[in-house]
């Protein structure tokens, strides 16, 4: 599975002449009812992400390895970091692997990534041909302050996109989730794994600017309230990798 087109992206994913404005993320966790019905929402309010696979109900399964510093310095939210987390994401079994890096500041968020072939990403530890690679700025960014794989993270994500007077948004709702500490670089959920979130369900309502109408009215018929919520750290807790309080989004 590849990335989606343009007109299902992720706001904070844009190009052209709107790619330096942050886009907004919002997040939700909710019990399976309500996600079910907001799901029932969507279904008949959006259209549904070109990739999701009708096997899976319209879903597709995603596996990051998130980054950090020997510090964990990502966790602990170092100020120098200005926001910014590094991870690797795959699609399904896509032969790609998403190099990513996310930044946010206060719910307002921004990414930059690239793909590359999944056979290629050990380059990213020094193994491979050297020469001029896709993934170079990435692995620039792994020097600076020596990021190696924390943790993997794994759910099956549903999502629905549309436009607005602001231009596009995209909602999702992420299930299942677990995950373990990272045993490499390859984003590959192991055998045994955690699910820290304890059965509920991650929503991410998504916009460039203003939040269109029908988020609104979402919000307002379902009662929703934003939480911060990280998948990264919720994990690294849960996993034992860390002893501090991180707090903050995904």
């Amino acid at each position: 599975m590849g990335g989606p087109p343009d007109r299902a992206l992720s706001p904070s994913l844009r190009t052209g002449e709107d790619a330096e404005l942050l886009a907004f993320e919002l997040k939700f966790l909710l019990e399976e009812p309500a996600a079910g019905g907001i799901e029932r929402w969507a279904r008949e309010a959006l259209r549904p992400d070109p990739h999701g696979l009708e096997s899976l109900g319209g879903a597709y399964d995603v596996t990051t390895t998130y980054l950090d510093t020997p510090g964990f310095d990502v966790f602990h939210r170092v100020r120098e970091l200005q926001g910014a987390k590094l991870r690797l994401r795959r699609y399904g079994g896509g032969g790609m692997v998403w190099l990513e890096r996310k930044q946010r500041r206060g719910e307002r968020v921004q990414k930059r990534r690239t793909a590359v072939p999944a056979g290629e990403v050990g380059r990213l530890g020094g193994e491979g041909p050297g020469g001029e690679w896709a993934g170079d700025w990435f692995r620039e960014e792994i020097g600076a302050r020596g990021f190696r794989p924390a943790c993997m993270v794994g759910y099956r994500r549903s999502a629905w996109h549309g436009d607005g007077d602001h231009g596009g948004f995209r909602m999702t709702l992420d299930r299942g989730i677990r995950g373990a500490a990272a045993a490499g670089w390859q984003p590959a959920m192991p055998a045994r794994s955690i699910e820290p979130a304890g059965g509920k369900v991650v929503c991410e309502l998504k916009f460039a600017a203003a939040m269109p109408q029908m988020f609104k009215e979402l919000v307002a018929r379902f009662g929703l309230a934003v939480v911060s919520m990280s998948k990264y750290r919720t994990m690294c807790e849960a996993a034992g990798l860390v002893t501090g309080k991180g707090g903050g989004h995904a």
